[in-house]
């Protein structure tokens, strides 16, 4: 039996990273990525752009991003979808940023979703939310989003943030279990004979590679994928069950 999947990355490499394998033992299923946007023209380049050794001043970063994604995906038989909200390094008066708020952009985001998907009955899986403003705000509109689905909720860990910094981990799990979460082991997918899968996967994203590093995309690699399957929380702590979801 076919299993599918709507699997949230906050940007365009972020499910390369973290889930190649996930998706490629699960062929069919969706990347659906939140921060793939970016003006049609940016100048200046913003450090991690400049950093690529591709971009020149006033190129249409995104496209390059997007068409990245699309051959990533296809080498796990995935499709894409893009969502289109600027990336956090355009979002200000230098680049024309006339989008919703940070503060507001979670909600927002959630109910896109929420519109986009409809009945959709596929799965979701979701970021952890490790380090990065972007992550973080993906994780917490695809939590909104789950409250109001049925079905089961999955959760990825982000690489290469999980390996790199264990106390972010562990932070957002303690979150998570003062909602009333919790987290139960589903998949670890990954072994020496998939790793070349998955940095075929990862070079697809040629415009991340230098400003990303060989050591994170090495660490990418290695690192076993993590998925968790997000249920309640069978013990919650005293404030977590006066707080509620808050």
């Amino acid at each position: 039996m076919d299993h599918f999947y709507n699997v949230v990355s906050p940007h365009l490499d972020d499910v390369a990273l973290s889930c190649s394998l996930f998706l490629a033992a699960n062929p069919g299923s969706r990347i659906i990525t939140v921060f793939d946007g970016a003006p049609a023209s940016v100048s200046p380049l913003p450090p991690w752009d400049a950093g690529s050794g591709i971009f020149s001043d006033g190129a249409d970063v995104s496209a390059v991003r997007r068409a990245e994604d699309v051959r990533a995906a296809a080498l796990v038989k995935a499709s894409t979808v893009h969502l289109g909200y600027w990336d956090s390094q355009y979002r200000n008066e230098e680049y024309g940023y006339q989008g919703p708020p940070d503060d507001d952009l979670a909600g927002v985001i959630a109910e896109d979703l929420a519109r986009r998907l409809g009945q959709d009955p596929w799965p979701l899986v979701i970021p952890l939310g490790l380090c990065h403003s972007d992550h973080r705000t993906t994780a917490e509109a695809c939590l909104i989003l789950a409250g109001r689905r049925s079905g089961d909720t999955y959760l990825y860990e982000d690489l290469p943030y999980s390996a790199e910094y264990h106390d972010a981990v562990a932070d957002q799990k303690a979150a998570l279990a003062g909602r009333g979460l919790a987290l139960e082991e589903y998949a670890t997918i990954g072994s020496p004979d998939t790793r070349p899968l998955k940095l075929a996967v990862i070079m697809c994203h040629a415009s991340q590679r230098r400003p990303l590093g060989r050591q994170r995309v090495r660490t990418a690699v290695r690192t076993p994928e993590r998925i968790w399957r997000l249920v309640p929380d069978k013990h919650p702590a005293p404030e977590s069950m006066a707080g509620g979801h808050g």
